[in-house]
C-alpha cells in the first residue's frame, strides 16, 4: 500500500492525550451521596483530588476533643465552633480541618459548608501530618482568605499563630509554647492557654 503524504501525521494530531480531571466539591458530595466514599474514609478534596489523611492517633485524638470541650466556654454566642467538619475553601478545594470557628449561621450550614467569608479561624492538630498541614492546608487556607490558622503540633508541644492572609500564604506567624497564652486576632476574646485546659499526661 502506498502511503499517503501527511496522513499518518494528521491522524495522530486528532488523537487527544489522556487529560486528568479534577473532582469539584458538588462531585465529592455525590461519592459520598451515592456510597463511593463513607464516613470511614478519612479524605479531604484538595485542588480537585482527594488526599487521604492518615489516622489520628491518641494524642492528636486527646487534645482535638479537650479543644472541642473547652473553646465553646471561650467564645461569644456570635460564633461556634466546628469539628473534623468540612470547610469548603474553592470549588475544588473543601479539607477538614480538625476544628474550625465560623460565624453563626442562621441555617446552621444544613444546605452548604462554611465558606471563606464564614470561617474566622481553621485549627490542624498535627503529629505524623505536620508537614503536610504546614506546606500544603497553610497556603491554602490563606488563599481563600482565612485570617486565621492554628497549627497544634504534637510532639514539639508548640502553636504556630498563622495571620495576614495573602493569595500566597500567611506574611505572619508566630510560635507559642504550651505554657504560653494565645490571644486570637479574628476572634475577640479568645485567649487560652495549652497548659492549662489539656490534662497533666500531655506534660513529661
Amino acid at each position: 500500500m502506498i502511503g499517503v503524504p501527511g496522513l499518518a501525521s494528521s491522524k495522530t494530531s486528532m488523537v487527544k492525550k489522556p487529560q486528568r480531571r479534577r473532582l469539584t466539591v458538588d462531585d465529592f458530595a455525590k461519592m459520598c451521596e451515592v456510597g463511593i466514599l463513607s464516613a470511614d474514609d478519612r479524605v479531604e478534596l484538595i485542588d480537585g483530588e482527594l488526599v487521604e489523611m492518615p489516622p489520628m492517633g491518641s494524642e492528636h485524638a486527646g487534645i482535638v476533643n479537650e479543644l472541642a470541650n473547652v473553646l465553646p466556654g471561650l467564645l461569644d454566642p456570635a460564633v461556634r465552633l466546628r469539628v473534623q467538619s468540612s470547610v469548603q475553601l474553592t470549588r475544588y478545594t473543601q479539607p477538614e480541618p480538625d476544628l474550625a470557628v465560623v460565624s453563626r449561621d442562621s441555617r446552621l450550614y444544613l444546605r452548604h459548608h462554611p465558606q471563606p467569608e464564614q470561617i474566622l479561624i481553621a485549627i490542624e492538630v498535627a503529629d505524623s501530618s505536620l508537614k503536610y498541614d504546614r506546606e500544603q492546608k497553610m497556603p491554602r487556607y490563606a488563599a481563600a482568605g482565612v485570617p486565621e490558622a492554628w497549627l497544634v503540633d504534637v510532639r514539639a508541644r508548640t502553636i504556630t499563630v498563622y495571620t495576614d492572609a495573602t493569595a500566597e500564604g500567611y506574611r505572619a506567624s508566630r510560635t507559642l509554647g504550651w505554657s504560653e497564652e494565645l490571644e486570637a486576632t479574628a476572634v475577640a476574646g479568645l485567649r487560652l492557654t495549652f497548659e492549662e485546659i489539656l490534662p497533666s499526661a500531655y506534660f513529661p
